[in-house]
């Protein structure tokens, strides 16, 4: 079997709601080349634009498929399809962040603003339930054919508070995202690293090098730099009988598929996360405009709250991610 994984996450720069990294995790064939085209071999099923005659699946860079027209609307279909798929299918928010979540603390945490006034979100939002069956079966149907399977779909959810704690404990936030990084390799270099698995993590920002951090991380594995490029970072850990090899790339939710669906997920995840926040608010203010959480809005957005979260006796530190 070769196992082939993708890590994204969204959210990163937002001062409101969580960072969300996820991960998706395929199974194909021993012969398959060791970085396949999942989009072509899952051709019948899925594509790469939002717009497709067939009607196919739409699976890509998640802020190409988030638009202000489409909303969830192509996100929430490959999500819910890639898990029903998976046999895990899910009806409610807390379902999904019980089914994805990677660790306890990304259900929903003890958050005014998470709350939803006890209410349920029901899944599908933004489709009938029937739409997500017939997605899943062509999913289904399409990896009988090609020989590929998922393993996984993952997300670790960093809320406000967390979020806080962890960039004054690491000193920035590129090292609060590495933790969480580093957490979803460590899983599949433990469940899959038999099968020595490729994994292609979505570079942010300018890093080119991470062999210092991967070595701390691993620090009983082997390490070999196997490439540093201004565009691709790659490195192998052995730590036997266990190994893999880990991909830093430019946009590489643009270039492999277990990427753009991490990138899906955790913006999927994210936004019905953010729904939530803007009720809360709009319910105290109910003619409040909500926001997307970043900055230049979310100042906007914070002024027009204070008072209330004040009377609510809010900390900053749970509220405002920090900078």
């Amino acid at each position: 079997m070769r196992v082939y994984a993708g890590i994204d996450e969204a959210g990163y720069g937002p001062m409101f709601g969580p960072l969300v990294i996820g991960c998706s995790v395929f199974a194909l064939d021993d012969d398959a080349e060791p970085t396949p085209n999942l989009w072509r071999l899952l051709n019948a099923a899925v594509c790469r634009g939002a717009r497709d005659k067939k009607k196919r699946i739409a699976i890509d860079d998640s802020k190409k498929l988030f638009t202000r027209s489409a909303g969830l609307k192509h996100l929430e279909r490959c999500v819910l399809a890639v898990l029903r798929w998976s046999d895990r299918p899910v009806d409610t928010l807390e379902q999904l962040l019980a089914t994805v979540g990677a660790d306890d603390d990304s259900c929903l945490p003890d958050l005014l603003w998470y709350g939803d006034g006890a209410e349920s979100t029901a899944l599908p939002a933004c489709h009938e339930e029937g739409t997500i069956a017939i997605a899943a079966a062509q999913l289904r149907r399409a990896g009988q054919r090609a020989a590929v399977a998922p393993l996984g779909l993952r997300t670790s959810v960093v809320y406000e508070d967390r979020f806080n704690r962890l960039v004054k404990a690491t000193g920035s936030k590129p090292r609060c995202a590495w933790a969480f990084i580093s957490q979803h390799l460590a899983a599949i270099l433990q469940d899959h690293g038999e099968h020595r698995p490729h994994v292609v993590v979505d570079r942010q920002g300018g890093r080119q090098h991470y062999r210092r951090w991967l070595q701390t991380s691993f620090p009983e594995a082997q390490l070999r730099v196997m490439d540093e490029s201004s565009v691709l970072s790659r490195y192998e850990l052995t730590d036997d009988p266990r190994s893999l090899v880990v991909s830093f790339q430019v946009q590489a939710d643009g270039a492999h598929l277990p990427a753009a669906l991490a990138s899906m997920t955790a913006k999927y995840v994210r936004e019905l996360l953010m729904a939530r926040f803007n009720r809360f608010w709009m319910r105290q203010i109910p003619d409040l405009k909500p926001t997307a959480g970043y900055v230049q809005d979310g100042r906007r957005f914070l002024k027009q709250i204070e008072a209330v979260a004040d009377r609510l006796g809010v900390r900053r530190d749970q509220l405002i991610r920090a900078r």
